[in-house]
């Protein structure tokens, strides 16, 4: 896991690094970058899984410029912020941060906060195969083999990626399995309900249309009514971005 801690106080930076190790979520590969400006993180960038910033920053960039920089190239990291005082959600939604969390809070709000983060980057890293069971037949399929899966007569039906499909010559895999029984073990993962009938992996989304969605393959599925605020809230927190202005642009 790499990890980019960009602060101007290098004593903050420190002081991270040791919570983060004390996290009950601590990878055993760990490596950290320690950068004391926003401009010094911007031109040594790499694919990084987590960024920790500093809002104020001396005289050069701070926290949110330097976010909004760092968006511009990387849509999916995880950001966080770390500063010395509060800050109101309209300043820095547009950077789509995972947190914000301050110096002053105690050691052990601190690794509550960076244990929520951790474990979810190792979620994303090393996502677990999922065995399907198809009469008498066992798949183990990658999360990222499914594109969505639907309530199916007494179970469900898995459908699954071009690449899978060639694979293993199905596009999809019927199981006695409960759909919700699927949620359960996958709603971690990104999978989200679209409908009370199937979950959508949020990964394989193409485009959000005003009341459907359309995956990877092709596949338009209508949004429950019901489920549209739930439903952009869950996406959004997926791929760190808000449908709402989009959607009234679409009405």
């Amino acid at each position: 896991m790499k990890i980019a801690l960009c602060d101007d106080c290098r004593d903050d930076i420190m002081q991270l690094e040791k919570l983060i190790k004390e996290s009950n979520f601590c990878p055993e590969n760990l490596y950290f970058f320690e950068y004391l400006s926003g401009e010094e993180l911007l031109n040594n960038y790499m694919d990084f899984d987590l960024i920790i910033l500093d809002m104020c920053m001396g005289e050069g960039l701070n926290g949110v410029e330097t976010a909004k920089n760092i968006r511009k190239r990387d849509a999916k990291v995880i950001i966080m912020f770390y500063s010395d005082y509060e800050s109101k959600a309209s300043k820095i939604s547009s950077v789509r941060p995972y947190n914000y969390i301050l110096k002053k809070y105690s050691n052990e709000e601190m690794l509550q906060n960076l244990d929520m983060v951790l474990e979810e980057i190792q979620l994303r890293i090393e996502p677990p195969k999922i065995p399907i069971v198809c009469k008498g037949q066992v798949f183990m399929l990658q999360i990222s083999d499914i594109v969505y899966i639907q309530i199916y007569k007494k179970g469900s039906q898995i459908w699954l990626t071009d690449k899978k499909r060639q694979e293993i010559c199905k596009q999809t895999i019927e199981t006695s399995t409960k759909l919700k029984e699927y949620y359960e073990v996958l709603g971690k993962y990104g999978f989200i309900y679209a409908s009370a009938s199937y979950i959508i992996n949020a990964e394989k989304v193409m485009s959000r249309q005003k009341s459907s969605v359309i995956l990877q393959g092709n596949h338009n599925l209508p949004v429950a009514r019901r489920l549209k605020k739930l439903f952009d809230e869950e996406l959004g927190k997926y791929y760190g971005v808000s449908y709402r202005q989009e959607r009234k642009k679409l009405k």
